[in-house]
């Protein structure tokens, strides 16, 4: 396996995948630049048709971050991460199919369960250390504009942010493993992160409201309320982790199950 995963990643540090690293970092100092405007430009002055903002218009316009602030602000976007992820699946696992590597490799004697977890490991680190830089990127860029970063509480909401990222990477790559067809597996793939939870919480609202049990099963939502630790309990913390774990889990088990049988062309 350790063969597979070095053969991955030179594969992918020769390749394309440094360009979801440079968009991420272009995103978190583009958006970075856009708050600081937002939060010093003289919006108040700035009136259309000489119409006069409200109190609470002129009240919110005034407001302030901290450096620590607009970095968990924008570590709370998971939705960056989580389309910059499809590249992972699409390199390490759909171009493997497409091209009639992944039939040879196994041909060659390479076990399903040394292939599928090789993948996995190696995504798993790639998106590791995709959070890694959008984390820095943020938390620098939010030091060069505002100051006052908390760069201890910014690696703290990261690393609790970690297992929650893993376990989505994980479902990104079952989802991949029953949809052979990539551009389907996508389209899949951003649906359920955007669309499920919503839509279970609105059925447990309507028909289920002594149900909340189901809500705190949500993944997708912790991700972003993980970025602040101080507005949460430990057991929120510790809850939201296991979580994670335990999703990371259930669908690599679901994911080595399903590839061990499924039919390789």
């Amino acid at each position: 396996m350790i063969g597979l995963i070095r053969a991955d990643s030179y594969r992918l540090t020769k390749g394309k995948m440094w360009m979801p690293f440079v968009t991420l970092m272009v995103i978190a100092v583009a958006v970075a630049g856009l708050i600081y405007l937002a939060l010093n430009v003289d919006w108040i002055s700035l009136t259309q048709d000489g119409e006069t903002l409200t109190a609470q218009d002129k009240a919110l316009l005034s407001q302030t971050l901290t450096g620590t602030q607009m970095t968990q602000l924008m570590l709370s976007f998971s939705i960056v991460l989580a389309m910059a992820f499809i590249s992972i699946f699409s390199n390490l696992w759909s171009i493997e199919f497409s091209a009639g590597v992944a039939k040879n490799v196994l041909v060659s004697g390479v076990s399903r369960t040394t292939f599928y977890f090789s993948k996995l490991v190696t995504g798993w680190a790639v998106g590791a250390l995709m959070l890694l830089v959008y984390t820095a990127s943020i938390a620098i860029s939010s030091q060069l504009f505002v100051g006052n970063v908390d760069f201890v509480a910014v690696l703290l909401g990261m690393l609790a942010q970690l297992p929650l990222y893993l376990a989505l990477i994980t479902i990104g790559f079952f989802i991949f493993i029953i949809i052979p067809k990539e551009s389907i597996a996508i389209v899949t793939y951003i649906l359920a992160f955007l669309f499920i939870e919503p839509i279970i919480r609105n059925l447990v609202n309507v028909f289920l409201p002594k149900w909340t049990i189901i809500k705190d099963m949500f993944l997708f939502s912790k991700i972003s309320t993980m970025s602040d630790l101080s507005a949460l309990s430990q057991h929120a913390i510790t809850t939201n982790i296991l979580t994670g774990l335990a999703y990371m889990a259930v669908f690599t088990i679901l994911g080595w199950m399903v590839f061990r049988f499924k039919e390789i062309k």
